[in-house]
């Protein structure tokens, strides 16, 4: 089942769709967000993803708990004018703008900046009434299933599918930064195993190692937190990729798409061209038959292969040299 952002369409086998996470990391100041756009797409993104929210909507403001949550998201809430001057910025560089809606007056935004897409953050792959209003809008649908159990992920995807939602799936562990033992990657396999869809990956680990072998494993959207500067103050800087970090990712992706081929045992032709070098021919050597290089088969079909030694009985050969089919 493909899956469209824009005027790109995004099958299991097309090259790596690179998102910067942008997220708080625009420090909620124009030119900071700015900047990191154009670093963005300099380092090889085809995107940059934001988040989108009304504090108070989505955070319990009397909740003394989450206080400290309540306060750093109210510190970095995007306005609707900022939404704009990222997406404008985001265009003229050719990237794909969106972002993550966490509550309901923020997916009516994004639909009226018209963005290609909705991120569905993980946590809210339980959060029905938000799964709902993302799917009414007849967008295409990233959705993250970090920290999801998996009968809450098959819930969800039925109701995509009771819905007729497009969309993709991205594997995600909710631990920030991921230890490479929990990386889970196994479950990119899984999902295209056992789903229809475009599979990716929402990469939290340091570093693009994981990113790399997810790609490896049929990942198609590799989404990776992207800061201009990982010493900026504010919460995700530190669990970020820097632009020359972020350039080796795009970079390792891509080499991985490349690295993985085609599903088979599949033969170049580069290397039958090396048969005559690298495997060998019957040779009658003084009183025995020996497997030698080279094979002269590949260039003169009447040789023996060193697999036709159970065809030949050694007595009756009597010259020395390569095998013939004819034996003399």
């Amino acid at each position: 089942m493909d899956f469209r952002i824009g005027n790109q369409v995004l099958t299991r086998n097309t090259k790596p769709y690179l998102i910067a996470e942008i997220g708080l990391n625009h420090n909620n100041d124009s030119e900071i967000g700015k900047k990191t756009i154009r670093a963005a797409k300099e380092a090889g993104a085809n995107a940059v993803k934001f988040q989108s929210y009304i504090t108070e909507d989505f955070v319990d403001p009397k909740n003394q708990e989450a206080k400290f949550l309540f306060d750093i998201f109210k510190e970095y809430e995007l306005s609707e004018s900022k939404h704009r001057e990222f997406q404008k910025t985001a265009i003229e560089e050719g990237l794909d703008f969106f972002s993550t809606p966490l509550d309901p007056v923020s997916v009516d935004l994004l639909v009226s900046l018209k963005v290609p897409v909705l991120k569905i953050a993980s946590g809210d792959i339980v959060n029905y009434p938000l799964l709902k209003k993302a799917i009414d809008t007849k967008l295409p649908l990233i959705v993250s299933t970090g920290a999801a159990l998996p009968f809450e992920v098959a819930r969800a995807l039925d109701l995509f599918k009771e819905e007729n939602a497009q969309i993709s799936l991205l594997h995600c562990v909710s631990l920030y930064p991921t230890p490479t033992n929990k990386a889970n990657l196994q479950t990119i396999p899984y999902f295209l195993e056992t789903t229809p869809y475009v599979v990716g990956f929402s990469d939290h680990t340091d570093g693009f190692l994981a990113a790399s072998v997810a790609v490896g494993m049929g990942a198609t959207i590799i989404e990776k937190h992207f800061t201009l500067d990982r010493n900026l103050p504010g919460p995700d800087h530190t669990i970020s990729l820097d632009p020359e970090g972020f350039k080796l990712l795009s970079k390792n992706i891509h080499d991985a798409h490349s690295m993985r081929g085609e599903f088979g045992k599949n033969t170049h032709s580069d290397e039958t061209n090396g048969w005559f070098y690298g495997r060998r021919s019957l040779y009658k050597k003084e009183s025995g038959i020996f497997a030698m290089r080279p094979a002269l088969h590949t260039k003169d079909k009447t040789v023996l292969e060193a697999w036709d030694y159970k065809k030949i009985d050694p007595s009756s050969v009597r010259k020395e040299g390569p095998i013939r089919f004819h034996t003399d």
